[in-house]
């Protein structure tokens, strides 16, 4: 349902904090499954409701503040005439303020807060004072000259911007039911239509985003027309551009037009690579041919995540077989132990050579959001667990080590091992991380759940509530109880509005079945696992998976039914792959989904680089609630390098660079046979 107050009385409902009005259903995909929405999950207690409490009341403002404070709004004001100091920054700069504020709208469905209500509202309408008559809206080009708009596509970061601010939108009318942004971001998608697509301009944007963007306005608005240029958009890529033409792009040519390569002479060398078709920006060839991850990291994962959505919501089969083969290199080459990805190896912020994995890495925060999103629409469109394995891997690791325990200083880059230790940033420069990260953590309820026709899917384990609707209409609700990570038992309480028959699929993680990752990249010292035991209503169950990776519970459910899941979470050690000579002769540990380091802070007096942990340490684990916002620690004995005993503890990787700096490592050396 729409609403229809003007936009002053909607403040003033928002500010008196009175319900929402719904926007309406989605449209649902034609193939695979359907996500759940972080909207219809509600955390609290356990690992993740903390987070989320902290996260509204520090990370939101504090990136608010900051972005105020660096003229990522004021930009806007001038772009509407309505400011007469300088404009700030790049042409980038107003995508890191649609993050921020996209993160603001996951978090204000969530918690109940009337002055940042008012406060992202004021923000919304001065952006949007912005847009000119045709639909554009990029404050950079407004001011600078909107003669040179669309001008430079593979440089200047036009349609990411487009893209950031789609997303923006949708959130904010389903946050509100008012429509002012998300009709904005339709006259802004209908100006981009009306210039590129088939019988128009052909061309792509250098950074990838707009593509999985558009998927989500087609769902919010119902208009065929986005799924259209998402679609035209994948297509284009390899192809040759700035034609009116489909035309496959021939690498024995150059792949710089002469007046672009002649503009450039005098710039730096970097900008002059970025205009080659190198694969950096996934565009040296069709993306359905594309068999390696290469180039950029952020932008392969969100491209990648268009693939998929294409696949779901589309008759595009050849997506769906090009983006399993991109996501089985990856899963055999080419991801670090914490499921960071990019390399940086030859200076992209991009993956690298297969098994070519430095510890002293780049592992942007960026990377690890996109990374996330894909694998979460790799399960989507599939409907097997091992996605959701390593979607669960990067979240609980390489995710949330770009933040800080406080939600108020960040990393861009995540290495897994560091000499001098890391310290965040209050702020970053370069506001990608930062933004990406506020708008992250309020949807990872969004990831819990998935739903078939008649099928309900556990994909994440975390303490909370969910109210779901299946396909014909019944509704169901769901309670979870459990510390995970922390602790391997999950109670699962079942309450239909009606008792009805369902299939209830539950994942049982691949770290439970003795694989740290869906492949041999990574494995277990011992890859015997113990017993999971599974009931419901008291009454043992086969907690044996299917071949897709779930227990399928398949009854007439009943309200107040329960499954309860065992999951024992011993410590493990990992092992890389032989090709990966970085790890040669080195070990990890892990604990269930989380991985584990060696700081200095705890490990005083101790060259963390030359010590060893033999192979028979014993490996304890033991919970602190009082430490780092309560974490388990592993307890060992290891050799310093005069190979005299000594007592080791390693925490959480996520939660290193939250104490004194100092030294760290995942990756520890173990002695010789």
């Amino acid at each position: 349902m729409k609403n229809d107050l003007k936009p002053s009385l909607i403040c003033a409902v928002l500010a008196l904090g009175l319900p929402n009005v719904s926007p309406g259903e989605e449209i649902a995909p034609r193939h695979g499954l359907d996500n759940v929405g972080h909207e219809q999950v509600k955390l609290a207690g356990g690992f993740w409701g903390p987070r989320l409490e902290i996260h509204h009341k520090t990370t939101i403002p504090h990136a608010l503040d900051a972005l105020e404070r660096n003229g990522h709004v004021t930009n806007f004001d001038k772009a509407a005439g309505k400011f007469d100091g300088d404009l700030r920054g790049h042409h980038a700069f107003d995508s890191d303020l649609h993050k921020a504020m996209e993160g603001a709208m996951y978090s204000l469905q969530h918690f109940d807060d009337p002055q940042l209500r008012v406060r992202v509202e004021s923000i919304l309408d001065r952006i949007l004072a912005s847009q000119q008559e045709d639909g554009y809206m990029i404050s950079y080009f407004i001011v600078n000259g909107l003669e040179k708009k669309w001008s430079d596509l593979r440089l200047e970061h036009q349609m990411y911007n487009a893209g950031h601010f789609f997303e923006l939108a949708v959130e904010h009318n389903r946050l509100s039911g008012n429509p002012k942004a998300l009709d904005a971001a339709k006259r802004f998608a209908d100006h981009i239509d009306s210039i590129f697509g088939p019988a128009k301009r052909h061309d792509v944007g250098g950074h990838e985003e707009i593509e999985l963007a558009l998927i989500k306005l087609y769902r919010a608005t119902g208009e065929q027309r986005y799924l259209d240029l998402c679609r035209f958009l994948l297509d284009e890529r390899g192809c040759e551009h700035n034609v009116t033409a489909h035309k496959r792009f021939d690498p024995t040519k150059p792949s710089v037009a002469p007046e672009a390569e002649e503009a450039d002479q005098s710039r730096p060398e970097w900008i002059k690579q970025l205009r080659t078709r190198n694969g950096r920006m996934q565009d040296h060839k069709p993306l359905v041919e594309q068999t390696e991850a290469i180039g950029h990291a952020v932008r392969a994962g969100y491209i990648y995540s268009a693939m998929a959505d294409i696949a779901r919501f589309s008759d595009a089969p050849a997506y769906g077989q090009a983006v399993e083969k991109l996501w089985q290199d990856v899963l055999d080459h080419k991801m670090y132990v914490n499921g960071g990805i990019g390399t940086a190896q030859y200076g992209d912020e991009g993956f690298g050579d297969p098994y070519l994995l430095p510890n002293q890495t780049y592992c942007e925060s960026c990377a690890s959001i996109a990374h996330v999103f894909w694998q979460h629409r790799m399960n989507l469109l599939k409907g097997e667990a091992k996605y959701a394995d390593v979607m669960e891997l990067v979240l609980y690791n390489a995710a949330l080590s770009g933040m800080s325990l406080s939600g108020d200083s960040f990393f861009y880059q995540n290495p897994l091992q560091s000499k001098d230790g890391g310290k965040r940033s209050p702020w970053i420069g370069l506001a990608c991380c930062p933004t990406n990260l506020a708008r992250f953590t309020p949807q990872v309820g969004g990831l819990v759940y998935a739903q078939g026709k008649n099928q309900l899917y556990v994909n994440l384990f975390a303490a909370g509530e969910a109210s779901i609707k299946m396909a014909d209409g019944k509704a169901v609700k769901f309670a979870q109880e459990t510390n995970y990570p922390w602790d391997g038992k999950v109670t699962l309480t079942v309450t239909p509005e009606q008792a009805f028959k369902f299939d209830l699929c539950v994942r049982i993680p691949g770290w439970a079945l003795g694989k740290p990752v869906p492949s041999d990249l990574y494995r277990f010292a011992d890859p015997k696992a113990a017993p999971v035991t599974l009931t419901v209503n008291g009454k043992p169950a086969d907690a044996t998976p299917a071949k897709d990776g779930y227990v399928h519970l398949e009854r007439s459910w009943q309200a107040g039914d329960v499954v309860e899941i065992e999951l024992p979470m011993p410590v493990r050690r990992v092992y890389a792959h032989q090709k990966v000579l970085e790890d040669k002769g080195k070990v990890s540990l892990m604990r269930g989904p989380v991985v584990y380091c060696l700081e200095g802070v705890d490990n005083k007096d101790i060259d963390l680089f030359k010590m060893t942990l033999p192979r028979n340490a014993g490996l304890r684990a033991e919970h602190r609630p009082d430490l780092l916002g309560g974490i388990t620690v592993v307890q060992c004995q290891g050799l310093d390098d005069n190979q005299q005993p000594v007592k080791l503890t390693a925490v959480p990787y996520y939660a290193w660079a939250n104490r004194d700096q100092g030294a760290m490592t995942i990756w520890i050396k173990e002695p010789e046979r």
